[in-house]
Parts: structure tokens; sequence; C-alpha cells
């Protein structure tokens, strides 16, 4: 089905954007994200728009028959956009953003070893208060992401979005990948406890800024703490000149915080930046 190697191959930890087109691909996305959470045990979280949750319901249980009782046992939860992200009536993006720590944690206190996410975003086309907010809530809930234990996939349809403006919202992702396309996100980033700070991983340039810098200002609140922190950039392929830039201004502002295992290149790049800004 479409999509099922695009999904397949992301990790807890991972927030992309699927640009998809047609009704059909984007319920052949939420059956194999399904599919995979049921695989492993996740649970597993759909927002829909276009269908009734009870009709999308239906249908991905036609194709697997695990699904009425995932649903039974609360492992799946099936909802609109109007039970969730528009819940008050308009799209409060601070709270929306911070309801997902509780709803990680209530997935931690059940006993799942994960989360899966996965919402059609067709609910933001309109004019409904709030929308405007929605590349700063796209940004900020990487902070959420970057923990590890849930993954998420925002469906953007190109149907309904104009070309400008999904632009502005898959650059708020740290990755974008389309459907059946095996490649993994362009930047992973996930917090780590040995030692307490942050790895990233991939590249990090001009389509994923945004998600990076938000991520970077919020490292000192989502690890709280006396303890200096480290940002490990091993696993780090490429950075830009901004993204150099984003690492060097949080150095200086986080007391204590390190900065380890760039490349010869990037640890050049950061030398450059830190004597430019000095």
């Amino acid at each position: 089905m479409a999509g099922t190697a695009t999904l397949a191959g992301l990790q807890a930890g991972d927030h992309v954007c699927v640009p998809f087109s047609g009704a059909g691909v984007r319920t052949g996305l939420m059956e194999s994200f399904v599919r995979g959470a049921l695989d492993e045990g996740d649970k597993v979280i759909c927002r829909t728009v276009q269908d009734d949750p009870h009709e999308l319901a239906a249908a991905l249980a036609g194709q697997d028959p695990r699904i009425r009782d995932a649903l039974a046992r609360g492992q799946l939860m099936i909802g609109s956009a109007a039970e969730s992200y528009l819940a008050a009536g308009h799209f409060d993006a601070e709270q929306t953003a911070a309801d997902w720590r509780g709803v990680i944690d209530r997935a931690r206190d059940e006993g799942h070893p994960g989360l899966r996410i996965i919402a059609d975003m067709s609910w933001a086309t309109g004019a409904l208060p709030g929308t405007d907010r929605l590349p700063w809530y796209e940004a900020e809930v990487n902070r959420v992401f970057a923990g590890g234990f849930a993954r998420g996939v925002c469906l953007y349809d190109r149907g309904t979005f104009p070309p400008a403006r999904l632009r502005r919202y898959i650059a708020t992702h740290p990755g974008t990948v389309e459907p059946g396309d095996p490649q993994p996100p362009q930047l992973r980033m996930r917090h780590t406890t040995e030692p307490r700070g942050l790895a990233l991983t991939g590249e990090a340039d001009i389509a994923n800024r945004a998600a990076l810098a938000a991520v970077l200002d919020g490292l000192r609140a989502d690890l709280p703490g006396d303890d200096p922190l480290t940002i490990d950039l091993s696993g780090l392929e490429f950075a830009d000149v901004a993204a150099a830039a984003a690492l060097v201004r949080t150095a200086r502002r986080v007391p204590g915080l390190r900065i380890t295992g760039a490349s010869r290149r990037l640890a050049g790049l950061l030398d450059l930046v830190r004597q430019a800004d000095a």
C-alpha cells in the first residue's frame, strides 16, 4: 500500500511532514502507521478531518482485524480535529503543544513502549482563530518529540494548502518524506542521558532551521538541573552557517554547555562563527 515504506522507516523521536495527494494515499498512510504501532505494542493516536472518526475506524478495521480490539483497549485512539486541535473553538498553539506532554506521560503509565501520532492537518486551511500560530506550534512541538518516546507524522494535502504556505509548514519539521520514499528524516534530534544533553544526526540546514532553533532554545527548560549539558554532533553530517550560528548562540546562553563530536569541517565552521560574533 502506498506510504508503507515511508512510515516504516521512522523511529521514536521523529517528527516529519508528509505532503500527499489524494484521500486514498492519506488512508493508506494512516493504515500503515497504525499497523506498525500495533506490531510493536505502541499506543497510537489518529487525528482525522475529512472522514468521520467512525468511518476511518471501519476503513482501518477492514485492513487489519486487530483494529477493533485496539480501539476497545484504548491502544488506538481515533478522533477529529474538532476534538483535539480545535477543542477550545479555536487553535490554542501553546496549550496544544503542552498537552502532548501529558499524553506521553499517560502512554508511559499505561506501559506502552512508545507513542505514535498521525494527524491530517487539513483543519488549518480555514480562517479559524489561531491557525496563524501553526508554524510556531509545529516548530515548538519538536521539543516534545526530542524526548525520544513519541514519533509524529503530520499529513499535509497538496490539493488543500497553497504551495507557499505548505513550504512554510514543511520548514518547521526536522524532516520531510514523500509517500513511498524510504529515506529517513533529514535531521534527528534526541535528548540524551549519558551525557545529559542533545544528540544531532543527519543534516541541519534551511529545511529544518525552525525545528532546530526551537529544540536548542528549549534545551535547558527541557533538561532542568545544575549539571552541565552536552550537544553531541558526532552524527551530524552537514550543518549550514545558520545552524552553526544557532549552536554557538546556545553554547553562550547555557552555562557550562559543551559541544562535542564535530567533524573537522564543522569544527572549523563553528570557530569562524564564534570569531565573527565575538
